[in-house]
């Protein structure tokens, strides 16, 4: 049994609700919002007895597809309890999973569902959209460069202002002292080139690229840029396939206990687990 909620923010779903006879697992609730958001919580409360809920998983549609976010254990309690998001996905489409009750074979009860969003700030007479036009041209046009970010054989020209203004990492390094200053080169030789191209046109436009891969859900995090890691990290998720994925589970595995991207590790891995596939893959390629 769905339960479709469309539109909502902050929805409470149900007062009651109880799944019929027998159907005591994968019971969802969906809930569809007008616009991309980045989920902060989920809250649930149920009666606290053998027919509430003990299992549950959560999931994000992204790319036209339902990527696995993460699994938890309820406490058998009568109350409000929250599983607090560690990953930051932006989606306008998400679905909570009840897998198990406390043991019930009749039943599960639910009393109330709430996702919880961040909003962001909006402000009155606010062009949105014009930083974006021009860096989008200046990113196209590349004049005027004064520093250059090699990897590998790639030189890409760029703008000092602007990677200093997206990265207190780059800011740093640039500033009047460092050997990137006086050098006008910035080398990154930990990762590959399209990577680094994806990077910087994120930047420039905001855009995460259609073919963008966890090598560049690393670098939003090693050069601390804004919303690179909240917005690539779920088509890079979603770019997931038998021929790319040990590649993918080696980018990403020696931050398995990062606080930013050891969810992202955790969400690689259940997609792993879910395809046959690419876990054959997996297992074939280490």
């Amino acid at each position: 049994m769905n339960h479709e909620a469309s539109h909502l923010i902050n929805p409470l779903s149900v007062e009651y609700w109880a799944s019929l006879p027998g159907q005591v697992r994968d019971q969802a609730f969906a809930f569809e919002f007008e616009q991309g958001h980045v989920l902060a919580a989920v809250e649930w409360k149920d009666r606290g007895d053998g027919m509430g809920v003990q299992r549950l998983s959560l999931e994000a549609k992204v790319n036209g597809e339902w990527q696995k976010l993460s699994t938890w254990e309820a406490a058998r309690k009568p109350v409000w309890q929250v599983h607090k998001m560690t990953m930051s996905i932006r989606s306008s489409l998400w679905r909570l999973t009840f897998l198990q009750n406390h043991g019930d074979e009749n039943h599960l009860v639910v009393q109330a569902v709430r996702f919880v969003i961040k909003l962001q700030k909006t402000e009155p007479a606010h062009n949105v959209g014009y930083p974006q036009k021009i860096t989008r041209q200046i990113w196209g046009d590349r004049r005027f460069t004064d520093v250059e970010v090699i990897c590998g054989e790639q030189h890409f020209p760029v703008h000092r202002a602007v990677l200093a203004a997206a990265s207190t990492v780059f800011a740093a390094m640039l500033g009047a002292e460092m050997k990137e200053s006086r050098a006008r080169e910035i080398l990154i030789s930990d990762t590959d080139e399209e990577s680094v191209q994806h990077m910087l046109e994120y930047i420039y436009t905001g855009c995460v690229a259609e073919r963008a891969g966890c090598g560049m859900v690393v670098l939003g995090h090693k050069y601390d840029i804004p919303g690179l890691v909240e917005y690539a990290a779920p088509v890079a998720l979603g770019n997931i396939n038998a021929e790319n994925c040990v590649s993918q589970v080696r980018i990403l595995r020696a931050y398995h206990d990062d606080e930013r991207l050891g969810p992202v590790f955790e969400a690689l891995l259940n997609k792993i687990h879910e395809s046959p596939q690419i876990f054959k893959s997996v297992m074939l390629g280490f």
